[in-house]
């Protein structure tokens, strides 16, 4: 088993990040790790996402969603042909922090023999940028809609 766990403090309200978060037309626009999504996210539904690691070639990869709970949390689950070979369960928790501050955790929890081949060693870093663009498009946009500013990540 193998979890990464990255979180990233982001100037702009849950529910303006829930918006970027699921939104998967736009993620082809912003996003370096999940470079491309389509789907509904609803609870049993199944979305197309496609994976890159680390700038690498995309991986398409079918994922059931199990939880929708704006602007709380997503998660989904990913197999690779079958759950003993790979099963990857992701969340995203979207934390208040005040008015207008956000604590994202990003996680995934892999099981299965295929992980060491499936998995980078640093795949941590695709997960850090890929909350780095969430965290940027999350504050241009909340910026952009009241015109105070959001503040300075963490």
């Amino acid at each position: 088993m193998r979890t990464i766990r990255t979180e990233r403090e982001i100037a702009a309200p849950a529910e303006a990040v829930w918006e970027v978060l699921t939104d998967l037309s736009a993620y082809r626009e912003w996003n370096p790790h999940v470079v491309d999504a389509g789907g509904r996210l609803r609870e049993g539904e199944t979305v197309e996402i496609r994976v890159s690691r680390s700038g690498g070639r995309a991986r398409a990869l079918p994922v059931r969603v199990t939880e929708v709970d704006p602007p709380r949390r997503l998660s989904w689950v990913g197999r690779v042909l079958a759950a003993p070979l790979f099963e990857g369960r992701h969340t995203f928790e979207l934390h208040e922090l005040g008015e207008r501050r956000t604590r994202l955790v990003n996680r995934e929890t892999m099981t299965g023999l295929l992980v060491p081949l499936l998995v980078a060693a640093d795949a941590e870093t695709d997960y850090g940028a890929m909350n780095d663009a969430l965290a940027a498009r999350a504050e241009a946009r909340f910026e952009g809609a009241d015109g105070s500013g959001g503040g300075e990540a963490a």
